[in-house]
């Protein structure tokens, strides 16, 4: 990431995100950069994901369909999401933006800011590294603990999955609805 992106990437987080939010990001990069070294992957990758991956989150239920609408958007199981899962659209959309807003091609950082939410079949380790520290950076409230750190440094695909185990947990305990492919990759990462 050049410097003129990543300004660019600050000056768009601190204009369309809450302080809290922006504060979060903030968090996750700092986690996120933290396992990248650890697992020996690209900081600069890592970096430019974990910047971007809520960049959307502040946008209002509608301006997401409208962005949605507008942009031609292909989303796996809109209608279900919209429905019942409307908080995971801004990492459809925040993967957009960072492609058109900020010319951004590479696969492992679109996919890293795609499948931060939910997960999916078969995740890079960058996709693994976002969607873990989106969950265990700093600023979250909720009790962590579920991940030791000497797990969370030492291997990453059994962190992967404790936060993914959380995730779940978490939805049943509030009686929400599952996103439809969560059980598949549940069984996929233990099997």
């Amino acid at each position: 990431m050049t410097k003129n992106i990543e300004q660019k990437i600050y000056d768009y987080l601190s204009s369309h995100l809450k302080p809290e939010r922006y504060n979060h990001v903030l968090a996750v990069n700092d986690l996120a950069v933290k396992l990248a070294k650890t697992y020996k992957l690209d900081v600069m990758k890592i970096s430019t994901a974990a910047l971007l991956h809520d960049c959307a989150k502040n946008m209002t239920f509608e301006e997401n369909l409208k962005y949605i609408k507008k942009n031609n958007l292909k989303i796996k199981y809109v209608d279900f999401i919209i429905k019942y899962l409307p908080q995971v659209l801004h990492s459809y959309i925040g993967a957009d933006i960072a492609k058109k807003q900020f010319g951004i091609k590479d696969k492992e950082i679109i996919n890293s800011i795609y499948n931060h939410t939910i997960g999916r079949i078969g995740m890079s380790d960058y996709e693994k590294v976002i969607f873990i520290a989106d969950s265990l950076s700093l600023d979250r409230q909720y009790k962590k603990g579920f991940v030791p750190k000497k797990i969370m440094f030492s291997d990453l695909d059994q962190t992967f999955k404790l936060v993914l185990q959380n995730k779940i947990n978490y939805v049943l305990y509030k009686f929400k609805v599952l996103h439809p492919d969560i059980i598949k990759i549940w069984n996929y990462y233990n099997s």
